[in-house]
């Protein structure tokens, strides 16, 4: 299994974009193959923060995962939403 953390900051302006952008690719996520879990949540501290957190059946199916359309979109968008580089870290866990 794995897990995938990440974590953004919302440019200025543009928080309800992003968590609008975030809402539609985790509807879409959970019907993906292996997908466990698919969600993004608020930072309690910061409310320009946004932290993922996702669950993977495994390598594979997280690889499929990053090839669908839905993933794609995401990623050409997210970049003019975010203050700076999201950071993610991949844990596998037996």
């Amino acid at each position: 299994m794995l897990i995938v953390i990440g974590r953004a900051q919302a440019a200025p302006g543009r928080r309800d974009q992003l968590a609008a952008a975030a809402k539609a690719v985790a509807a879409a996520s959970l019907g993906d193959d292996g997908c466990e879990s698919y969600g993004f949540y608020a930072d309690l501290n910061d409310d320009r923060t946004i932290v993922s957190v996702e669950i993977w059946r495994d390598r594979s199916a997280l690889d499929a995962h990053m090839a669908h359309e839905h993933t794609r979109q995401f990623l050409a968008v997210a970049p003019d939403l975010v203050a700076d580089e999201p950071v993610l870290t991949v844990h596998e866990v037996s």
